[in-house]
């Protein structure tokens, strides 16, 4: 029906009006990205199926981890791609592994080949993480290809791993934080971490930094 056959009475409301085109407002292109990077993953998906076989709500899961009720909310959405701290902290809440989060599927090969494409993917956007030998639950050792855009880094959140954990920076600045040592190393320059050390990654130059890292036993 026209707008102009309308009376005052059947009219809508102006209130009404708004929310529809509010409600029918495109998303922006850094909120579509972020939805494609977390649906690619499916982390919103395997969250909300975790939690709720946990028997926890959006709310109870968030005043464990610390995490906001919103944050959860929008992870479980696909709108957001969590950090690996952060999803590291919401899982261990429940509490389930990264590693069984995923569910990867057991593989009995012994000798494994990549092509770049084929990496599993941890975490996509500013801080990109791929890693290998996913296919392997039993694997003893785990090897990442990080890449971190300018600014980005592991995450507020510092990264606790109870194992060893070495790296070396292929390409760009890295700075690291290991309690009140930081420490900027370049191309060529690397780190090795022992016991359950908290630290951070944070990209400080104005490239993308690329790091190979290895840990034992496996993060994920």
């Amino acid at each position: 029906m026209p707008s102009s056959d309308l009376s005052p009475e059947t009219a809508p409301p102006a209130a009404k009006v708004a929310r529809r085109k509010s409600m029918t407002r495109k998303p922006t292109q850094a909120q579509e990205k972020a939805r494609s990077q977390a649906s690619d993953l499916a982390v919103g998906a395997r969250l909300r199926l975790v939690r709720e076989r946990a028997g926890l709500s959006q709310r109870e899961l968030a005043k464990r981890s610390g995490v906001a009720n919103a944050t959860i909310s929008l992870i479980e959405q696909e709108a957001h791609a969590p950090s690996l701290a952060s999803l590291h902290r919401i899982l261990a809440s429940i509490p389930i592994s990264i590693a069984d989060f995923f569910a990867i599927p057991t593989s009995q090969q012994n000798v494994l080949f990549y092509d770049e494409a084929d990496l599993a993917v941890v975490t996509r956007g500013a801080a990109d993480l791929r890693v290998m030998g996913s296919e392997r639950r039993d694997k003893k050792l785990q090897f990442f290809v990080e890449h971190y855009q300018p600014g980005a880094g592991t995450g507020r959140e510092p990264l606790v791993h109870d194992g060893e954990t070495a790296a070396i920076v292929i390409e760009g600045t890295i700075e690291v934080t290991v309690g009140e040592e930081k420490r900027v190393l370049t191309s060529g320059g690397g780190y090795q971490v022992f016991g359950s050390q908290p630290y951070r990654l944070r990209n400080i130059g104005k490239t993308v930094a690329v790091v190979a890292c290895a840990c034992t036993p496996p993060m994920i």
